[in-house]
């Protein structure tokens, strides 16, 4: 059992550092997708062509870290999928409850007076009792949310990005011509991108949570990221802090209408 929680424990830490690296990926890329400033300062004359180039490599390295970080059945890989499979397992998963709900209070055992010793002990078991209803409201939020998410119509259309254009490049016969499988006709959009991103997310720090007892300072990579972004494609007195929902989320810009499907 313990190898089985070494093993879950070593892939959602690598979970966490690749989905950072996604994160930092689409950082860069959406002032390319949604700011119109980005798109006008940097995406037109002589620099358009080295623009679309950047955008295409970006958007296919992310719809490739979606696929793969989301949906991959390969056990080698800190996949979400496989991470949810290994907790289906009662013996694990009971186990991890426990890890996560008893913790060493060495205060009540160290008291010499009975019934402070008591109190305290009442107390930890009611703290222990609220720890084990929150795992499990964790791992019910979990599957939920898992159950949403690789059920959803962009994931399936990033798994065919992955299989069929990123990884591995194929060719259909179409209208008696060979072509390139066309991104535009998956049903793609722009924003899938950042609404599956931030789904992932939650999705990431709950297993952080179930699996690890460990949460993530995401704020501070949110602001991290803003900045990262703003500096890379903005000149000095650029406006780019824009926050959503009360937060910036890794440089991330409101959609402005502009085109949303994918145009590789």
């Amino acid at each position: 059992m313990s190898s089985q929680i070494e093993k879950l424990e070593a892939h959602a830490s690598h979970l966490l550092d690749a989905f950072i690296g996604l994160r930092e990926k689409y950082a860069m890329l959406e002032p390319m997708l949604f700011d119109p400033a980005t798109s006008k300062l940097r995406g037109s004359g002589e620099q358009a062509r080295g623009f679309q180039i950047l955008r295409s490599a970006l958007f296919l390295s992310c719809a490739q870290d979606i696929a793969k970080l989301t949906l991959d059945a390969d056990k080698r890989t800190p996949s979400i999928r496989n991470l949810v499979t290994g907790l289906e397992d009662p013996g694990v998963l009971a186990e991890l409850e426990d890890r996560y709900a008893i913790w060493v209070i060495p205060s009540a055992e160290a008291e010499s007076d009975p019934d402070i010793a008591s109190a305290l002990k009442r107390m930890e078991e009611r703290e222990r009792l609220e720890r084990r209803e929150q795992f499990r409201d964790h791992y019910s939020e979990l599957q939920k949310l898992w159950s949403e998410l690789s059920a959803s119509p962009p994931m399936i259309g990033f798994l065919t990005v992955r299989d069929k254009v990123s990884a591995h490049t194929e060719v259909r016969l179409v209208a008696d011509k060979y072509q390139f499988v066309d991104i535009g006709t998956l049903g793609i959009k722009w924003r899938d991108l950042r609404m599956s991103i931030e789904s992932m997310q939650r999705v990431v720090e709950l297993i952080g949570l179930i699996v690890r007892n460990a949460g993530f300072a995401w704020d501070s990579l949110d602001g991290q990221l803003s900045k990262a972004a703003e500096k890379f494609w903005g000149p000095s007195d650029a406006r780019y802090q824009v926050v959503r929902r009360g937060r910036p989320i890794g440089g991330l810009y409101p959609p402005t209408g502009r085109r949303s499907t994918p145009t590789l």
